[in-house]
């Protein structure tokens, strides 16, 4: 879609791309404001640039956290399950009993967990 300038003096110019306006910028203050403009607009154009890169980065990181989370809570899933599987298969004071291999497990989902503090 095109845009209409009216300029100081008065006259009226259509801008079509970029270009156009580039063009009217060196016709009416000079090359050197062209170059100006033009650097400018590059200068905006790499800080874009930048901020997505950055914002791929952030997001790349984040996934892998979810990850990683995710892996961990699978893992302490597990060890759960186990553990009340062999609860489940003892009876009376053999449970008691039990209950003392399971320490193992524990300091492991214990460990799970400071590892993805």
């Amino acid at each position: 879609m095109a845009d209409v300038i009216i300029l100081k003096d008065g006259s009226v110019e259509t801008i079509f791309e970029p270009k156009d306006f580039k063009y009217l910028v060196e016709k009416h203050l000079g090359y050197d404001a062209e170059t100006y403009f033009e650097n400018l607009i590059s200068e905006l154009e790499q800080e874009v640039e930048d901020a997505l890169d950055k914002e791929k980065s952030d997001l790349g990181s984040y996934e892998a956290s979810l990850e990683s989370n995710t892996r961990a809570f699978l893992d302490i899933k597990e060890i759960c399950r186990s553990i009340i599987e062999d609860f489940n298969k003892e009876e009376g004071r053999n449970r008691l009993a039990a209950l003392r291999p399971w320490r193992n497990q524990v300091q492991e989902i214990i460990k799970i967990i400071n590892n993805q503090i």
